[in-house]
């Protein structure tokens, strides 16, 4: 009855889209999703820094640490790799999990983004691409996630902490970042439906690639 219900027609195409390599679907995720069902709509931040960037141990420890000092329901996305080998023992050794189990679920590894993302209980996205909206989490000086150890700055859980808090305000700044988000995801589901811009695009793309075939 679970996946029934949010595995609708609706999500079929977001499903088929979060297929890993090994052909798993949300299926094998009843458990993370079960998770985010427990939680009120847009309480939940989202963690998740993608494959390409590549953050040091010890800011990925600092960011940890401003997500359980957050007091914020959370789930996080760590990816595997050498140095996840150093969160994950503190993780374990530290208490980590244990102290946030009532309020953080972690995934190792792949994870559904499209299904997370759309899931009703996801308040807030932190990741570390410049969106153009939202609240920036870092330091005075300009720095790149993923590039600390050539900078040598690092960014702390007393910022990490206070952007989260900002991000997911209740109050009228925050509902006026939500608004601004609702109003970006309809322009962009406009773009990509039939007759918008975006697919007007890709039509233009393969009518070229059609062309430049038959002119060989």
């Amino acid at each position: 009855m679970l996946l029934k219900s949010i595995f609708s027609q609706q999500n079929t195409d977001k499903a088929e889209r979060c297929r890993g390599e090994n052909g798993s679907t949300v299926d094998d995720y009843e458990q993370c999703l079960k998770w985010l069902d427990s939680w009120e709509p847009g309480s939940v931040i989202y963690p998740c820094l993608g494959s390409i960037c590549d953050l040091a141990t010890w800011q990925l420890l600092e960011l940890g640490s401003g997500l359980e000092a957050s007091s914020q329901p959370f789930i996080w996305v760590i990816r595997g790799g050498e140095r996840s080998q150093g969160l994950e023992k503190w993780i374990q050794e530290e208490g980590f999990e244990e102290r946030t189990k009532e309020r953080g679920f972690i995934i190792w590894g792949w994870a559904p983004q499209v299904l997370l993302l759309s899931h009703r209980a996801i308040g807030g996205f932190l990741t570390h691409c410049v969106l153009g909206i939202g609240v920036s989490v870092g330091i005075e000086a300009a720095v790149t996630w993923g590039l600390e150890d050539n900078s040598g700055l690092v960014i702390k859980r007393e910022k990490v902490k206070e952007a989260i808090e900002k991000l997911m305000d209740r109050g009228k700044q925050g509902e006026k970042r939500r608004k601004r988000a609702r109003q970006l995801g309809e322009i962009a589901n406009r773009a990509i439906g039939v007759g918008g811009s975006s697919h007007r695009n890709i039509e233009m793309l393969i009518e070229f690639v059609i062309q430049q075939t038959r002119g060989q």
